[in-house]
């Protein structure tokens, strides 16, 4: 069931009657593959209407404070990035997230989300910048992360990107 599952993830927005479904699996999976991809599933859904997810910000914000496992920790932010819900609760959690999980993969998703929240992040900014600060070398602001970052501080700050 699992392999039709994820094969069939791939193509293009879940529908919103498929919204339940997911939110049942990121809930329940055993599998922390199941569970990634059903926040994916969510984020995708949310992106386009996120109404059709209300019911499942809770559970997402639960997952990225909570899973043990990094990948549905990560696939949680990302999903809630996408979908955008209220600011107040949801940008604090990322900011902790950023600040206080072990993966990496967790902090990038977290750095992207609160970059999709714009001006309503800015209490990120000082934890985002004292994240890109270790990036002091010249090749390492170039690597994807710092560029990552930068690109978050500056869609929360409204500032274009330079050339």
């Amino acid at each position: 069931c699992s392999v039709s599952l994820v094969l069939a993830g791939g193509v293009g927005i879940p529908k919103r009657e498929d919204m339940p479904k997911y939110l049942k699996m990121l809930q329940s999976a055993a599998s922390a593959a199941d569970r990634a991809k059903a926040a994916d599933m969510l984020g995708k859904r949310g992106g386009i209407n996120a109404n059709d997810v209300e019911d499942a910000i809770e559970p997402l914000k639960k997952a990225l404070e909570k899973d043990k496992e990094a990948t549905v920790r990560a696939a949680s932010a990302r999903a809630l990035g996408n979908i955008h819900p209220e600011a107040e609760g949801t940008v604090s959690l990322l900011i902790d997230r950023l600040k206080n999980d072990s993966s990496k993969d967790v902090k990038m998703a977290s750095v992207v989300a609160l970059g999709q929240f714009g001006p309503d992040a800015k209490d990120a900014l000082v934890p985002l910048r004292e994240m890109a600060a270790k990036f002091d070398t010249k090749a390492a602001k170039k690597s994807d992360e710092a560029q990552t970052i930068q690109a978050a501080i500056n869609a929360i700050t409204m500032k274009k990107k330079k050339n």
